[in-house]
């Protein structure tokens, strides 16, 4: 009976040190339940592919895993893989997710290479070398309203719209613009504005002097854009009128601003129209209908002037519409109207 007794008493002994084996060795993390401690190291890194590509600049795209550093990245490009040019570098706080991003790669071409570097304390990661041959863009969630008409030289302008979907109060964005002939790649302006709680934001643009697109960007390590939208800027054209002692015969002169030298000048008669029948001619009550042409003349170096003598046929409300002599940094522009008494019918 003794030896039964022993003999239970060494198998419970084995039991509890095997249990209490087991205790130690998840208590230590090494057993089963434990949590893996994210690795600790040199940040991981990927070279993505590219978005929103222009002329002369692309948006490049990777992602960076920091691996438990505040890490610095930057993508390096150029014709061949010796690069030679880097954007801005950028930085991201110590973590262990992986986290998009994207930079606006200015002077880069159809054909040059390009790779991301992160750097941090624990060591630098070079991404593989990839190059340039994509003209799709990611799709932007942005909505924009479009102005209706152009902006005239030297005036203000306001670029509005909603970022689509849920979640987007608060957002960061910053206003960029490429001014014509739109070959220069985005560049921030402005200071930058916050989303409210629906997501709609508003910038203003203070003086327009040219021509020039623009969009809006996310401040997020990979941004989102919004679509492209062209502000026009239109020439400033003033008119005066100074009478004469005959009646309808007046003499018609004002400015261009910027100056252009050679440009066509109609001044226009307001006619009345019958409305149409499409809902967007239904709205037209009137039309504007040349009745005399000149043309620009030198003045200063900012300022052209025009001016013709002419006999007023019909009377009635008058503009001065200027015409650029080509596609260009400016488009169309006409005066504020003003009213012309016409000539005396002549005696048969």
């Amino acid at each position: 009976m003794h030896s039964g007794k022993a003999a239970r008493r060494l198998i419970l002994g084995t039991l509890l040190s095997t249990a209490a084996a087991m205790l130690l060795f998840t208590a230590d993390g090494l057993g089963a339940g434990a949590v893996k401690t994210p690795k600790v190291g040199p940040p991981s890194v990927t070279t993505g592919g590219v978005s929103h590509v222009q002329v002369t600049s692309a948006t490049l795209l990777g992602a960076v895993n920091p691996r438990g550093f505040a890490t610095t990245y930057y993508f390096q490009y150029g014709a061949t893989i010796t690069y030679g040019k880097q954007t801005t570098p950028a930085t991201l706080p110590a973590g262990s997710a992986k986290i998009k991003v994207g930079q606006i790669a200015a002077g880069a071409l159809a054909g040059y290479h390009y790779r991301l570097v992160a750097t941090s304390s624990a060591g630098t990661k070079l991404g593989k070398d990839r190059t340039l041959s994509t003209t799709k863009s990611r799709k932007a969630k942005f909505s924009i309203d479009k102005p209706k008409e152009a902006t005239v030289y030297g005036g203000s302008a306001t670029i509005s719209g909603l970022i689509i979907g849920t979640g987007n109060g608060g957002r960061k964005l910053v206003l960029q613009e490429s001014p014509y002939p739109f070959l220069t790649a985005f560049a921030p302006i402005g200071e930058t504005i916050v989303t409210n709680t629906a997501g709609a934001f508003s910038f203003h643009v203070a003086r327009l002097t040219k021509s020039t697109q623009y969009r809006v960007s996310t401040l997020d390590p990979r941004p989102l854009y919004s679509s492209v939208l062209t502000l026009d800027a239109a020439y400033k054209v003033t008119l005066k009128v100074k009478t004469s002692s005959h009646k309808g015969l007046v003499r018609l002169y004002g400015t261009v601003t910027p100056a252009v030298v050679g440009a066509r000048v109609s001044f226009q008669l307001r006619k009345a129209v019958r409305p149409g029948k499409s809902e967007k001619a239904s709205e037209r009550t009137s039309k504007y209908v040349s009745q005399f042409e000149t043309k620009t003349k030198r003045g200063t170096q900012t300022v052209s002037r025009f001016s013709t003598v002419v006999t007023v046929a019909k009377g009635g409300t008058y503009r001065a519409r200027v015409e650029p002599l080509k596609k260009g940094a400016f488009v169309a522009g006409q005066s504020t109207s003003l009213l012309l008494h016409s000539a005396p019918a002549k005696k048969r």
